[in-house]
């Protein structure tokens, strides 16, 4: 494989995941009850659900960037 189509796809493999946890985390603050759910919490129910290890920072960088507070902000 060459290497200029290696790092598209490579690009492509992370777009996807990024995109995966858009998604996820819209999903999950918007049907969160009371108990609002931690970076912690979410992280956790993300690698159980998909299979997939992202980390707690991950997950506080991808809800800033979607201007979702903390949990400890949205109660």
């Amino acid at each position: 494989m060459r290497k200029k189509n290696y790092f598209a796809n490579q690009l492509q493999i992370k777009k996807s995941l990024r995109t995966e946890i858009y998604e996820f985390l819209k999903k999950e603050i918007k049907e969160e009850g009371i108990k609002k759910k931690s970076d912690e919490e979410l992280s956790n129910l993300f690698n159980s659900k998909f299979d997939k290890k992202v980390s707690r920072k991950t997950i506080a960088k991808y809800r800033d960037e979607l201007k979702i507070p903390s949990s400890i902000k949205r109660k």
